[in-house]
């Protein structure tokens, strides 16, 4: 049976676990902090509550979660980029829908996932709407049925 190498061996491995593990224990120590200081402010604006409406029990009201705002699925440029190379893979033409599915399916993402999908619609409806007033996309159409397309170089700008 192989002996494990001692801890003396190894004191990079030793010493970056251990910061590892104190910043960890210092994240939970602080998001305690907060949840405590969270529940004293739920009991003052219960007290509060029950000030004004005698016959509310605050725990009968459910917490509401929730979603964050900020997601990160895509990087800095990207929703261009990836319009840019949807109308040139032989595309004269795209749709915001378009492009959402096929980039749903390039980060290993269910196209059927509604709240992901509109997340992405409303990421892509905004970036071409940029490219258009920029000039670079053109619109095709109006509503639900609307089309994208690289705007003509005018020749005599070349």
């Amino acid at each position: 049976m192989d002996k494990l190498p001692l801890p003396d061996q190894h004191p990079n491995t030793v010493n970056a676990l251990r910061n590892k593990r104190a910043e960890i224990a210092g994240d939970i120590e602080r998001h305690n902090r907060e949840i405590e200081r969270l529940r004293s402010e739920l009991i003052h604006l219960d007290q509060v509550l029950r000030l004004f409406d005698p016959q509310t029990d605050p725990e009968e009201i459910h917490p509401r979660m929730r979603r964050p705002r900020c997601v990160a699925y895509f990087d800095k440029g990207e929703l261009a980029q990836r319009v840019y190379r949807a109308l040139r893979d032989d595309r004269a033409s795209v749709s915001a829908e378009e492009l959402t599915k096929m980039a749903m399916v390039d980060k290993g993402l269910s196209p059927t996932d509604r709240v992901v999908h509109r997340l992405f619609m409303c990421k892509f409806m905004p970036a071409l709407a940029d490219l258009r007033r920029r000039g670079i996309v053109e619109k095709i159409g109006e509503g639900r049925g609307v089309r994208w397309k690289l705007a003509p170089i005018e020749a005599d700008l070349i």
